[in-house]
């Protein structure tokens, strides 16, 4: 195989999955699974595609998988890094960014809301380098020799209970009433719990992917957007333009532990991104807004990334990229020999570092670009239009029961501001489900 031809390759399938990793980032509703079963669905015409871009390489199917699969991850880094665009300027949240929402919304209202992104981007850089060290570790835990994705699976139900339980322990911690927020705090994870199952779990006629987008803008975007359309807040400052800080020490540690909560759940079944914003926001109430941005940031790559490496340990896909990519490696989606890392995941993960460390520039000139107009606009009513494009896309991509799940959604993402307890509580819409589906 010609190395240079391989090379160049490589290099077009990251800079296209770059792009519809922008593409499906900014477009509220689409996510990058809706990209791998479209691939899986039309592998023929993908591979025709990547073999054109170096001949030789058209009758070695090794070859062409491996070059898909880092398309794919080079899309799914991308559109981690433009997913917080729409969540930032316009409240429509995806499962990974929507508790990006409240911080991110406090950057906009202070005139930062180019900076929020470009945070949320940087931390989405770290955390794709941060899963590159944490392979081998990761590798040791799960594999031989520790085994402890066989010994901790009969278990998983326990640690997503026990997580539920320490969300409302860091909700009660000190000062007084404690009994109090106990009860708000079970009662708003109780209401979204429920919510959760009855949409996930098929009683809503929609499915559990496209019934994503309904819940989480009802849950973590509408209510805020209700609320500026009907009374604007006083504070809305004008958005500057400002320069990426250098990173701070505090911004680092935020992305070291977003990175590490991904690494936690990307191997457990039934758990995702959001799961591990749940986990990695622990006890971070007090976090500022721009170390939280780059947190998140850094767990929804990380998460991402890892999904699909844990494929090649476990041999369980985690994710629908996992599977896309169990579909077009096979047999080569496995690691055998430690530490020796397969190629076909070493060229993967490079893509999607690179997908990263691509899109994070472009989104921050996006979100600088949008930010230079958006002063010009009346807040009440950039809130109606959002709301309004919001209420569009939801009828367009699940009919009348996505407006009905996003309706029940938004009474329930309302109760935390009106019982004074965090929105990361909201989170168990996914995590009861994922309990539900293992008990199961």
């Amino acid at each position: 195989m010609d190395p240079i031809g391989f090379l160049i390759a490589f290099l077009v399938v990251v800079a296209l999955g770059t792009l519809v990793g922008a593409a499906t980032g900014l477009s509220p509703g689409l996510h990058v699974n809706n990209v791998a079963a479209l691939m899986l669905a039309a592998h023929a015409s993908w591979a025709s595609f990547v073999g054109s871009l170096a001949p030789e390489m058209a009758k070695d199917p090794v070859a062409v998988g491996v070059l898909l699969a880092c398309f794919l991850l080079a899309t799914a880094a991308a559109h981690g890094v433009f997913d917080f665009i729409p969540s930032v300027f316009f409240g429509a949240p995806s499962e990974e960014t929507a508790l990006g929402i409240l911080p991110g919304h406090r950057m906009l209202l202070a005139g930062r809301g180019s900076l929020a992104v470009a945070l949320a981007a940087r931390g989405a850089v770290l955390g794709a380098l941060a899963s590159a060290a944490l392979l081998l570790p990761l590798r040791l835990v799960l594999s031989d020799p520790l085994h402890v994705y066989e010994t901790f699976r009969p278990h998983t139900s326990g640690f997503l209970a026990a997580l539920l339980f320490t969300l409302i322990a860091f909700e009660a911690r000190g000062g007084r009433g404690r009994l109090g927020r106990i009860g708000r705090t079970a009662l708003v994870q109780g209401l979204a719990g429920i919510l959760g199952v009855s949409v996930l779990r098929g009683a809503s006629g929609v499915e559990a992917d496209a019934a994503l987008f309904p819940l989480f803008s009802g849950l973590f975007g509408m209510p805020g957007l209700l609320a500026a359309a009907i009374d604007p807040p006083s504070t809305w400052e004008p958005q500057r333009i400002e320069p990426l800080p250098r990173l701070s020490r505090w911004e680092a540690v935020q992305a070291v532990r977003g990175s590490a909560a991904g690494a936690a759940v990307s191997w457990l079944p039934g758990l995702s991104g959001g799961a591990a914003a749940a986990l990695a926001t622990l006890g971070s109430r007090r976090t500022r807004p721009e170390a939280f941005m780059v947190l998140l940031g850094a767990t929804g790559t990380a998460t991402s990334i890892l999904s699909v490496s844990v494929l090649f340990m476990i041999g369980r896909a985690r994710s629908g990229v996992a599977a896309a990519v169990e579909g077009l490696l096979g047999p080569e989606a496995t690691w055998t020999s430690f530490p020796d890392v397969p190629a076909s995941l070493v060229l993967p993960l490079l893509a999607g570092i690179l997908g990263a460390a691509f899109a994070a520039p472009a989104a921050f000139w996006v979100a600088r670009a949008i930010a230079s107009r958006w002063s010009r606009l009346d807040p009440r009513w950039l809130a109606r239009g959002a709301l309004a494009l919001l209420l569009v896309l939801i009828a367009a991509l699940t009919g009348p029961a996505g407006l009905l799940i996003a309706g029940l959604a938004t009474l329930v993402g309302s109760v935390p501001v009106r019982v004074g307890v965090a929105r990361v509580h909201l989170m168990a819409s996914l995590l009861v489900p994922a309990l539900v589906a293992v008990q199961n």
